[in-house]
């Protein structure tokens, strides 16, 4: 007769014997080792910065199945993971740097995908893949750039992105009448709020007297004043309608082609590997937009991949359902939904649009609102209210006086944050308080370096102006920092944001504030796990660590050597996305 504990030893032999017979091997064979991860590949540099504190920097990082395995200073160390498995030491990059793939936490995909087939004429010069355009520093520079390329072109409809009043004039309705008389052109500010139009393209737009531009502008919400037929202008809340107009020739299939090419080559060149759309939906709609996103970064030879953020307007429904339809529709490993939502306080920094508390600007003129302040709170509160993280868009002090009282009345809670996008002038008390309420900031740094000096002159004068992207007062209050290119409002290359924020040098030269740099380690985390942890995805990107998604940027030299004046001449030799290399 058996024994209870007998029986005991029974039941566990035949439970063993089932589990190896349900997982293949036979009864008589030993349990297989090493299941998990067969395949191992080690990077080999000179130097890995983890941006982990706990381990700051190795030479040895082990990746598998898209995966880091482990990291660390000598092969030996990576024994565990390495015996009875089949390893693949790259040495490849053995004489460079890897860093965590960049993070870019704010571009717009589809206004990207929109204005890289246009020619640029700006005031500062632009490296675009494959060709590169010269600054246009005053009026009569921009004028013989725009023929230049209108020469150049022979386009049904010709639209040209990066005109800036204070650098290059005014430019009306009747200035492109004198340069383009018989042929249709519209230019797009430098801020992208607005899009100024001669009148050979009003006619082409349908648009070409008074009571057509007013019926076909000025829907419900829009605010009037933010279009001109005098003028030929289209800006702000009425812009969205004047792209309407513009959608057969922005969305024509040769664009877009061309469009999602060189965008694909911009985020590889520059090493981001996570960007965030930062206003999903608002230039084509989900049903046009998403397919095409999927149709980029879906792709096996996109190293890139995109965390989706909508703007408020397209969520026709209680969120959490929209958020679980549209998931269903279009979510994939590469393209992801979360429940965070973009929203809208003051007008374009470029444009001189945000809104100033007392003294305003130098000349007299307002600020606009892209969204009243009572329909803000209104909206802030629904989707606080929802459980979503909110992302607000904010230039001015004023404007961020507005933001932060309805950010005061939110009910507090651990698992949603506050992030201010952009946050062009905030004063040193404001700062205080974004402090005190744990708000984040995602910053656009290239406003210091294009503006620092003009805004001096006209508009903020030279004390405010000085003080615009007040980032290091936000680095001494320990507020996480991300760092944006808004592209088209600077180029998508972390490195230089790093590099503008770190030195806040102006086109002109001048150091502005130099109190309110980032400091250079601060930078560096600005453009990886700060800038993940700004959109949510540091706990899976950002930096070098067991368990993380293996991306890395390879990079010729070590930024912490070369110092923060040098971060915009360092090289990205290359790009390893989920374990696999890619180059320029």
């Amino acid at each position: 007769m058996m024994t209870p504990l007998g029986k005991t030893i029974a039941r566990m032999m035949l439970a063993l014997w089932l589990a190896l017979m349900g997982s293949g091997a036979s009864a008589n064979e030993p349990l297989a080792k090493n299941q998990s991860y067969p395949d191992i590949t080690i990077y080999e540099a000179q130097s890995i910065i983890t941006m982990e504190p706990a381990l700051p920097e190795a030479k040895f990082v082990a990746v598998a199945d898209g995966i880091i395995l482990s990291v660390a200073q000598d092969l030996e160390s990576l024994k565990p993971w390495t015996d009875g498995r089949k390893v693949t030491i790259n040495r490849d990059y053995a004489d460079k740097v890897l860093m965590p793939g960049f993070i870019e936490p704010h571009i717009h995909p589809m206004q990207a995908i929109l204005m890289l087939p246009l020619p640029f004429i700006a005031p500062e010069e632009w490296e675009l893949p494959g060709r590169t355009y010269p600054a246009a520093s005053n009026a009569e520079d921009y004028e013989r750039l725009l023929r230049r390329e209108l020469a150049k072109s022979d386009a049904p409809l010709f639209l040209s992105w990066g005109h800036h009043a204070l650098f290059h004039g005014e430019l009306t309705r009747a200035e492109l009448d004198r340069i383009a008389p018989d042929r249709p052109v519209v230019i797009w500010q430098r801020s992208f709020h607005e899009i100024i139009a001669n009148s050979a393209a009003l006619n082409l737009l349908g648009i070409g007297t008074s009571d057509a531009f007013a019926k076909t502008l000025f829907k419900p919400g829009i605010d009037p004043s933010h279009a001109s037929f005098e003028k030929g202008t289209i800006g702000e809340t009425a812009l969205f309608g004047g792209i309407d107009l513009l959608r057969p020739y922005l969305f024509s299939p040769a664009n877009i082609s061309n469009g999602l090419s060189q965008l694909r080559q911009m985020l590889l060149e520059n090493g981001v590997t996570t960007a965030a759309d930062m206003a999903f939906g608002g230039f084509g709609g989900v049903q046009t937009e998403a397919p095409l996103f999927k149709s980029l970064f879906d792709r096996a030879d996109t190293p890139t991949r995109i965390v989706v953020v909508p703007v408020s307007t397209v969520i026709d429904k209680e969120p959490n359902l929209w958020l679980k339809e549209t998931q269903a529709a279009y979510a994939s490993e590469k393209m992801l939904f979360t429940d965070r939502v973009k929203l809208f306080a003051d007008g374009a920094f470029f444009a001189q649009y945000m809104q100033l508390n007392a003294p305003g600007y130098s000349d007299g003129h307002e600020g606009r609102w892209l969204t009243e302040p009572e329909m803000l709170a209104a909206l802030t509160q629904k989707f606080w209210n929802a459980g979503w993280s909110i992302h607000t868009h904010v230039n001015g002090d004023k404007g961020l006086d507005v933001v932060l009282g309805i950010s005061e009345q939110l009910r507090p809670s651990n698992s949603q944050n506050l992030v201010m996008e952009h946050l062009g002038f905030s004063t040193e008390a404001q700062n205080r308080r974004l402090a005190d309420l744990d708000i984040w900031v995602s910053a656009q740094p290239n406003y210091i370096r294009i503006l620092g000096d003009v805004y001096a002159r006209s508009g903020l004068g030279p004390d405010r102006a000085a003080q615009m992207n007040r980032l290091g007062s936000l680095e001494r209050k320990n507020v996480p920092i991300g760092l944006h290119s808004d592209f088209n409002m600077a180029p998508i290359d972390p490195l230089y944001l790093a590099w503008v924020a770190s030195n806040r040098v102006t086109l002109e030269g001048n150091v502005k504030s130099p109190s309110e740099a980032l400091s250079l380690d601060k930078a560096m985390r600005a453009i990886t796990i700060e800038a993940a942890q700004i959109i949510g995805m540091d706990d899976v990107v950002g930096s070098i660590a067991s368990g993380k998604k293996a991306d890395f940027v390879v990079l010729g030299s070590n930024p912490y050597e070369q110092g923060a004046d040098k971060l915009r001449d360092i090289a990205v030799e290359a790009v390893i996305f989920e374990g696999q290399v890619f180059t320029p």
